[in-house]
């Protein structure tokens, strides 16, 4: 694995870590949504440069499933608020 791959990997720890931010008295919840978005399309993009199937694989894998959880999980708090 190069440095492409572990920091491709290292987006997905920081959307984890972020996480534990999260509350039901979120202000703003679109700038952890983007925040999300960002640090997944960075990941991938990185996941991509590293030119390895392996580091590929799995970095792709990783982050759509840590962005589309999250997503889900921001929508599901904006929604139990209303």
């Amino acid at each position: 694995m190069n440095k492409y791959g572990r920091i491709s990997l290292f987006m997905v720890v920081i959307c984890l870590g972020l996480s534990f931010f999260l509350n039901d008295n979120m202000n703003y919840p679109g700038i952890f949504l983007l925040l999300f978005t960002l640090l997944s399309i960075t990941g991938i993009v990185f996941a991509v440069l590293s030119k390895k199937w392996s580091t590929i694989i799995i970095g792709i894998s990783l982050n759509t499933v840590t962005w589309i959880f999250f997503s889900l999980l921001i929508f599901a708090i904006g929604f139990g608020e209303a």
